[in-house]
């Protein structure tokens, strides 16, 4: 079996670590290593879950049951919201006391050439279950949540385009008054939403992903906090990247975003367990089909609902291209303010 093999190989290569005169053999392991990864994939089956989605539908077509595109945009946006990571963690950990056996044991979590991109260590016995665990359990439920979240935004989109023509003027008209989008970079988003509410998925995911990064430094810098870094041996500075506003300045992301989005942002764009699209975008991994799949979608809408936010307050005072519908807000567009 090449996954055992590639186990196996592994653990060889590690025992061989530092021991004097082993070079050539650790480069000859290394090689049969690669050469069995790339039977991993033949080993491994999918597995579905079926779902009704009809439901779903019919409420998101309740949703969006608005006249004018401005309450369709921010109905879309409201569609759903970060969950709370505390509620998150007791799931899992609930969820690993009922079904103990499912998370007893480790596992190792590949890429689609074979390598081990994260190993997460099995749930311990007693009171608690293993960090690792804990996290496994979080990232599986979360891929779910995704899932149904991505079909919402997908329902809703094209219930949009059905009945609205969708341009770049319509979403520069909104992100201009946004606190989440840099005046420079107004343009450059809509773009993004556009392709976005177009469905072209490849067009929105490659241009929405890197724009978190710099519009997160946005609002930590409107918020007076210093987001570059600066080189004490060269006497250079430079801005921080998204990885490490998440470390250093973590604090003081909670204390701008909360809990719950930086969570959604750090599960989505940077964890290895999770979809890694940040990294996976910037290093050319992502495959022709990831875009269109439900981790790329959330991610696009989740960054369209960090954009909307914080217009909620005064929406009625906009006004959009395009739409010739009522300006009267209805009692389900003040719904999904609530929601918001």
């Amino acid at each position: 079996m090449a996954l055992l093999a590639s186990q196996t190989l592994t653990e060889a290569i590690a025992e061989l670590h530092g021991v004097p005169g082993t070079k050539e053999r650790s480069k000859e392991l290394r090689h049969g290593l690669i050469d069995v990864q790339a039977g991993i994939a033949d080993e491994m089956s999918g597995f579905a879950l079926p779902t009704d989605f009809e439901g779903l539908a019919r409420q998101v077509e309740e949703q969006m049951q608005h006249a004018s595109l401005r309450d369709k945009l921010f109905s879309f946006a409201a569609l759903s919201r970060s969950p709370d990571p505390a509620t998150l963690e007791q799931e899992a950990r609930d969820t690993i006391r009922e079904h103990p056996l499912s998370s007893l044991f480790g596992s190792s979590h590949h890429d689609r050439e074979g390598k081990v991109v994260h190993r997460s260590e099995g749930a311990g016995f007693g009171d608690g279950a293993d960090a690792s665990a804990v996290e496994r359990q979080i990232a599986q439920g979360e891929t779910i949540r995704r899932h149904i979240a991505a079909s919402a935004a997908e329902i809703a989109r094209q219930t949009i385009t059905r009945n609205h023509y969708v341009a770049d003027e319509v979403f520069e008209q909104l992100l201009v008054h946004s606190a989440f989008v840099p005046l420079n970079l107004v343009m450059t988003y809509s773009r993004g939403f556009t392709r976005f509410f177009r469905g072209d998925f490849v067009g929105a995911i490659y241009i929405l992903t890197p724009l978190v990064e710099q519009s997160l430094r946005h609002v930590l810098k409107s918020s007076g906090h210093d987001v570059s870094k600066l080189d004490d041996a060269t006497k250079t500075q430079e801005d921080r990247t998204i990885s490490s506003l998440f470390d250093p300045m973590r604090s003081e992301l909670l204390a701008v975003f909360g809990n719950a989005i930086v969570a959604d942002i750090e599960n989505v764009f940077l964890t290895k367990i999770g979809p890694n699209l940040r990294n996976r975008l910037s290093h050319g991994l992502l495959s022709d089909g990831d875009p269109y799949g439900d981790d790329a979608i959330y991610a696009c809408w989740l960054i369209f609902h960090l954009c909307m936010l914080p217009l909620f307050g005064f929406r009625s005072q906009l006004t959009l291209p395009f739409d010739c519908a009522p300006e009267d807000q209805n009692d389900s567009a003040d719904a999904a303010e609530t929601a918001a």
